[in-house]
Order: C-alpha cells, then sequence, then structure tokens
C-alpha cells in the first residue's frame, strides 16, 4: 500500500469515529445523581430504565450506561421527580380525543380501547389517581412520569351489563396538567337491549 493510499485509510477510520466520539461526550452524566438516590429511589430508577428499554441483569449505573442519550435524559427528569417532595411542576396534555364514541353494542358487551396522552408542556406529566362512573374500569395508567414530548396510553373497560340506551361513563384523572390538575374523559355509544328468553307456561 503506497503513501496515499495509507493516508486515505487513516482519515476515513478517523472520519467514521468522530461522530460516536462525539455522541458518547454528549451523554449526561448520571453518577452523581444516582450516588444521592435512597435504596428505594434506586430501585424505581432500575424499573424505570427496565421501562425504557435497558437490558436487566446489571447494577442501576451500568444499566443507565446502555440507554441512549435521550433515555438517560429522561433518566434525569425521572430522578428530578423522585427528589420533589413539593407538588410536582404543571404541564400541558394533549389528548387523541376526550371522547371516545364506540359502535353500537348489545347488552352486556364490553368495550376496551384507549386513549392516548402527549406531554406538550415542558415538565413531566403525572397522573396520581383515576376515578370512573357507570362500570367504566381504567384498565391502565402510565406507570411512570410521561416526559415533555412523549405519549402514553391509558386503558379502559366498560361493561354495559344491565344497561340500555344511551350511555357515556366517564373517566377522572387526577394529575399536574393545566389549568384544572384534572383530565375529564368519556365514553360514548348507544347499547341495544338484549333479547330476553320469553318462558311460555300452559
Amino acid at each position: 500500500m503506497n503513501r496515499i493510499s495509507s493516508a486515505i485509510v487513516v482519515l476515513f477510520v478517523t472520519a467514521a469515529f468522530v461522530p460516536l466520539q462525539a455522541q458518547k461526550d454528549s451523554l449526561p452524566d448520571l453518577s452523581p445523581l444516582l450516588s444521592t438516590l435512597t435504596a428505594e429511589q434506586k430501585t424505581k430508577v432500575l424499573d424505570y430504565a427496565h421501562y425504557l428499554g435497558a437490558y436487566q441483569g446489571k447494577p442501576l449505573e451500568a444499566t443507565c450506561k446502555l440507554l441512549d442519550t435521550q433515555n438517560q435524559q429522561r433518566v434525569a427528569q425521572y430522578i428530578a421527580v423522585l427528589k420533589n417532595t413539593g407538588k410536582p411542576a404543571p404541564t400541558t396534555v394533549h389528548w387523541n380525543m376526550e371522547t371516545l364514541q364506540f359502535a353500537p353494542i348489545e347488552e352486556g358487551a364490553i368495550v376496551m380501547d384507549s386513549f392516548v396522552v402527549t406531554n406538550t408542556g415542558s415538565a413531566p406529566y403525572i397522573i396520581r389517581e383515576s376515578k370512573t362512573t357507570c362500570d367504566c374500569t381504567v384498565l391502565s395508567i402510565p406507570p411512570f412520569p410521561v416526559m415533555p414530548g412523549d405519549t402514553a396510553v391509558v386503558r379502559i373497560e366498560f361493561d354495559s351489563i344491565n344497561k340500555a340506551g344511551h350511555a357515556q361513563p366517564g373517566i377522572i384523572l387526577y394529575d399536574n396538567s393545566r389549568p384544572n390538575k384534572r383530565s375529564i374523559l368519556y365514553l360514548s355509544g348507544e347499547i341495544t337491549p338484549k333479547d330476553k328468553v320469553k318462558i311460555i307456561r300452559n
């Protein structure tokens, strides 16, 4: 290999590693934050890192290093939430719909569906508690704060047994959203009465 070819190879190899080094340098240093956590908080952060996609089976700091830059930043935000002993900062959210229309169903049928929320503010979005009316159940809420720009799903179930006509069960999510610190969602649809068995006596 002549000098020109060798120089080209060296330049190519050097250029190939520059972006990787730049990405590595931009990773947040979580070590100082992790060292201030209680044992319980460390367990929660480890669970969150697994939720974000890190492989299990490694210690907390090593697990966090498996995450990309964006997810490490999410971990830093989650740590701030855990260490905040006051009220969470308010944020704004956008729901894909406030009323979920379901197709006409027969009495006794069960409707399972979901609402999608996007955190459009600058603080993590936290659902503290949920309440429902009229045989509607919240199956799951986001297990961790929804970070700014992220989306999450709220799964619901509605049991139409012993109901007929128009139904509009409500769901109240107590959260840190502006302006009322709660989100109110609805299901809406028609329920047709189930045919009853006729008993004929001679």
